[in-house]
């Protein structure tokens, strides 16, 4: 039986340094049914360069510099899988995250999206500690406990493009917390499925987005789920 194709989005700027541990990690995943984009955001370190060697198994889209959530939605509105995963060019794909995410996905069509637990790993992709995402099958206490701060790991979710095109892309007015609001318009339609396994290698190196929070993008999010589900909040 032929596995649903999975689309995978890798927005990167100026991580020349990472992004080939980004790729391989999707192609050692040995998925039989995907396709890759690879949204370069205007680097300027040689990226165009480092990724040669992966064409034709990769689409890459050189596009000038528009912010994460702009290379995101150009990676989206390309995308033609059932199922869309997100990876930041300096994370990685570990264990059998696709497969295992994939099934998750296809057991439960209520599934909007799901997500994982994670590793941190340090600039040189040395393990540093597990983290055990919280997750809440209560939809009610999960939008109620995503109030006091976002707890999903953007690069570990896949998304059900279907859901996604119901609900809308990424704000590109905001800089941060783009994936927060999505969050909040998935389950304001749809459930949110989960697995704890940790399933992804996330890269704390010292310049990640989420070190400098925009607390004004914070704010909003929140202001607005407020708005969508103003039964609970």
């Amino acid at each position: 039986m032929l596995m649903p194709k999975v689309s995978v989005v890798i927005p990167t700027y100026n991580h020349a340094r990472y992004l080939p541990y980004a790729i391989e990690s999707v192609f050692n995943q040995n998925y039989p049914n995907l396709e890759v984009f690879v949204i370069d955001d205007g680097s300027t370190d040689g990226t165009a360069q480092i990724v040669k060697p992966y064409i034709p198994k990769i689409n890459y889209i050189y596009k000038g510099n528009g912010g994460t959530p702009n290379a995101l939605n150009h990676g989206l509105c390309r995308a033609t899988g059932k199922y869309v995963c997100w990876l930041s060019a300096d994370d990685a794909l570990i264990g059998e995250k696709m497969s295992k995410q994939v099934s998750l996905m296809e057991s439960d069509p209520s599934l909007g999206f799901s997500y994982t637990s994670f590793v941190v790993i340090d600039a040189n992709g040395n393990k540093q500690y597990d983290v055990n995402s919280a997750y809440f099958p209560n939809k009610q206490v999960m939008v109620t406990k995503l109030m006091e701060g976002c707890f999903i790991n953007g690069s570990s979710v896949m998304m059900r493009c279907s859901a996604l095109e119901k609900i809308g892309y990424f704000d590109e007015g905001l800089p941060q917390a783009h994936d927060y609001d999505l969050w909040f318009r998935f389950l304001r339609h749809y459930s949110c499925g989960f697995l704890e396994e940790h399933l992804l290698a996330y890269r704390w190196h010292g310049e990640n987005m989420s070190k400098n929070p925009i607390d004004a993008c914070i704010l909003i999010v929140q202001e607005r789920a407020r708005r969508l589900f103003p039964e609970w909040l």
